[in-house]
């Protein structure tokens, strides 16, 4: 190695490696959570994928929200397309174990937005309030 490769090794935002407890350990999640609960609402996703990562009460709420949908797509024969892009992410710490976190979701047909509570619990952050709009 020579003298000018030797500057402090700087990460990117992604790449940075945070203890599981840390509030900024949420940030890389949020996106993908945040699809994947519009696609259980869609019913493009089985309902127990976002297990790991929310709440009984929280999986039960997408969990009714995909029956209705199922209901809707047998009555009217509708699909939505299967188009999906999660832009305008935002992640708020409010405590050391409490973080709230918001993001857009376009699709061809309309835009959403989704809000999200994550606390830490006794096995790791979990999303315990998801409001989507």
């Amino acid at each position: 190695m020579s003298t000018t490769d030797q500057r402090p090794a700087t990460l990117s935002r992604h790449a940075e490696s945070w203890a599981p407890d840390d509030p900024r350990a949420v940030e890389q999640l949020i996106a993908p959570v945040a699809r994947r609960a519009v696609e259980i609402v869609r019913d493009m996703r089985p309902e127990n994928s976002l297990s790991r990562w929310v709440t009984p009460e929280v999986a039960q709420q997408l969990a009714r929200r995909a029956s209705l949908t199922r209901r809707l797509r047998a009555a009217t024969g509708y699909a939505p397309p299967r188009q999906l892009m999660v832009t305008g992410v935002r992640c708020c710490v409010v405590n050391e174990h409490t973080v709230e976190a918001s993001c857009v979701l376009r699709e061809p047909d309309r835009v959403r937005f989704l809000a999200m509570r994550w606390e830490l619990r006794h096995t790791g952050w979990r999303v315990t309030v998801l409001e989507i709009g």
